[in-house]
């Protein structure tokens, strides 16, 4: 999780500079921009780039800021109009800025709720003592770590990629493809009793249960293996 969090942050701080960048260069340019000419619609840029960062403040914040740099630039930019007219526009403006920035809140926390019950979902995979695997066009996406421990993986780059159909028994594997088709379409299936191979070869007993997920907007399985103890 360290390197996950490490790289995340890192995208964090480069948008933060490109706003950063943006907000400088605009203000840079509005301030030497008669009244007249609306420099100051590309403030939209920097407002849009809040919707990359996870802090539900970031868009009040921002408008704030260009907020402030708006009253600036409207008393140091070449008057070429009425000067209650700029007053009005760069109010409007501020207006329809508050707007903007109200509706990438709210989108905002929506995607903050998703973030959670992503990271709530992932822990109890990780910690779930059965084997989960995400499986989509024939290619393993996702393994937890008792994937791992099951199939004697040494790391889960020995199973991403991989057809799942492959890591059953030879003699099981026409049922299990039929099986992975009707869950696609929507059917619940789960079988007593069939066995899977191991990356070392051993045949191993299992119960297994697909399902139908949306994984990336597309259809998945969703695969849970236990393992059958010896008796």
């Amino acid at each position: 999780m360290a390197p996950e969090f490490s790289g995340r942050k890192r995208t964090v701080l480069e948008i933060v500079a490109y706003i950063i960048v943006f907000l400088l260069v605009i203000f840079y340019i509005d301030a030497g921009t008669p009244l007249g000419l609306m420099v100051w619609i590309l403030y939209f840029i920097p407002l849009f780039l809040t919707l990359y960062i996870r802090w539900k403040f970031a868009p009040f914040v921002t408008t704030g800021i260009i907020m402030i740099l708006i009253a600036a630039t409207y008393f140091i930019s070449p008057r070429d109009m009425s000067a209650f007219f700029a007053l009005m526009n760069r109010i409007f403006f501020s207006l329809m800025l508050l707007a903007v920035a109200t509706f990438i809140w709210i989108y905002n926390r929506n995607m903050e709720d998703l973030w959670i019950a992503e990271e709530r979902y992932r822990f109890m995979t990780e910690c779930s003592s059965d084997s989960i695997i995400v499986y989509k066009k024939g290619k393993i996406l996702y393994v937890n770590r008792s994937s791992q421990r099951l199939f004697g993986a040494k790391t889960e780059k020995d199973l991403i990629g991989k057809d799942i159909i492959g890591l059953f028994d030879p003699a099981e594997q026409q049922g299990i493809r039929d099986k992975i088709n009707q869950s696609l379409m929507g059917v619940r299936t789960v079988l007593d009793k069939v066995r899977i191979v191991r990356l070392d070869g051993v045949s191993v007993s299992v119960h297994v249960s697909f399902g139908k997920v949306i994984w990336d907007g597309e259809a998945a399985l969703l695969t849970s293996i236990h393992e059958i103890e010896a008796v």
